[in-house]
């Protein structure tokens, strides 16, 4: 028999534990506890099972980084930007301009564009004189402009009759490409071929 509270292995029929002094009653000595041997051998089973785990899974992530070369690599940042390439026509084929009136395009540039250019063609026909102004500005220096003030552009003619663009990079901002018939009285036709790339 065995003591209920410390499990120590008593002689039959004792009714004190001799090592704790517990009491042992009836039921006690009728009833004997669990040994602490078997005690410690489910412990060790449930030991020895969570230490087989814990191997079995550090094998399985070893095998994993080493079965395939794509494991290996480190990817430093996935949601990084990437620079796609865009183009956006501003104008194309042919417009008409009425006389002492102006066609515009409003574009942004949006900030993390990079390396942003406007470049084109345009060829102006109608009147006596055959020409247009064209202007690229910011909307601010644009405002100045189609105004007669002095304004700061990035591309402007004087009266011409055809003209080619290139112009950029340009910053983040808002920008306005116009081709102006201010100073006409009579309608120019335009043929223009120009893109924001």
């Amino acid at each position: 028999m065995f003591c209920p509270k410390c499990g120590k292995e008593l002689p039959d029929g004792s009714q004190f534990c001799l090592k704790c002094g517990h009491a042992l009653t009836a039921d006690a000595i009728a009833q004997p506890s669990v040994q602490p041997a078997q005690k410690k051998a489910r412990l060790s089973g449930l030991q020895i099972v969570g230490v087989g785990l814990l191997i079995l899974l550090g094998v399985m992530l070893w095998a994993r980084n080493t079965a395939s070369p794509v494991a290996n690599r480190t990817i430093t940042n996935p949601l990084a930007p990437a620079a796609v390439p865009m183009t956006k026509n501003l104008f194309t084929g042919q417009i008409i301009v009425k006389g002492g009136g102006t066609v515009t395009n409003t574009f942004t540039v949006e900030p993390g564009m990079q390396n942003f250019h406007v470049v084109g063609q345009f060829n102006a026909s109608g009147g006596l004189t055959n020409d247009i102004q064209a202007v690229l500005a910011d909307e601010g220096e644009f405002q100045n402009w189609i105004n007669g003030h002095q304004a700061k552009t990035y591309y402007a003619t004087g009266l011409t009759t055809t003209g080619k663009l290139d112009v950029g990079a340009l910053a983040p901002g808002r920008y306005v490409l116009a081709f102006s018939n201010k100073t006409g009285l009579v309608d120019r036709q335009l043929f223009a071929e120009v893109e924001a790339r």
